[in-house]
């Protein structure tokens, strides 16, 4: 019997020595990637949340990530053409620019005027480049940036429900919050913002969630009187 042919070896940065640079560098991707796990949401500070009771950036991204696998796959069964690894990887990586420059809340760029969000913008995407060259695989970096620059461009299907996946899950954590005893009028503000983001995405599976989750917050508000 001939002898079994081995695999072939798969290529990686990881796979030379540890105190090599492209294995520095890659860990220090990786351990970056960590720290989502333990920056604190700061939208929600802003508004009035406790800091106890903030979620972490790696929070809302797993949400996020949730919520846009469920579209997806809901959107397809409708006969939509979705790619859903694609909508899976725009949605693991969406935030992945906070992990340096934390979250940049709304209601800080108020104070720089029309400058606020393309002065965010810059700042995320040039902390993405610097996160994404830690990873010396060329490939995979450049696939990466362009990962980032498709959400940022929100023009395609994938990367609009992945938008409409992060608004969502802003509006199901206030909807959390409230049951925690945070009175309505203190997020009031966001919910009002969020929904009129909402209000242009023309997804049919995030009408039907968006409107499941306005009537929970009626609910609630019938509930507290």
């Amino acid at each position: 019997m001939a002898p079994r042919a081995r695999p072939k070896a798969i290529t990686l940065v990881v796979a030379t020595s540890c105190q090599s640079t492209e294995a520095r560098t890659f860990l220090k991707f990786l351990l970056n990637i960590g720290r989502m796990k333990i920056i604190p949401r700061s939208g929600w500070i802003s508004h009035g949340v406790s800091l106890p009771d903030v979620e972490s950036v790696a929070d809302h991204s797993y949400s996020t990530c949730v919520l846009s696998l469920l579209i997806a796959d809901l959107e397809n069964e409708r006969g939509a053409r979705v790619n859903v690894e694609r909508v899976l990887r725009l949605a693991v990586f969406h935030d992945m620019a906070e992990s340096l420059t934390f979250d940049i809340s709304r209601a800080y760029l108020e104070y720089l005027g029309r400058r606020g969000g393309r002065i965010k913008a810059e700042l995320e995407r040039s902390a993405s480049k610097h996160l994404i060259q830690n990873i010396k695989e060329r490939r995979l970096s450049r696939l990466y940036l362009q990962l980032q620059a498709e959400f940022e461009a929100n023009r395609t299907l994938e990367s609009r429900i992945v938008h409409a996946a992060d608004a969502l899950d802003i509006l199901l954590q206030v909807i959390e919050y409230r049951r925690r005893g945070y009175p309505e009028t203190l997020l009031q503000e966001l919910w009002t913002q969020t929904t009129e983001r909402l209000g242009d995405v023309r997804i049919p599976s995030v009408t039907t969630i968006h409107r499941l989750i306005v009537k929970e917050a009626k609910n609630l508000k019938r509930r507290a009187k």
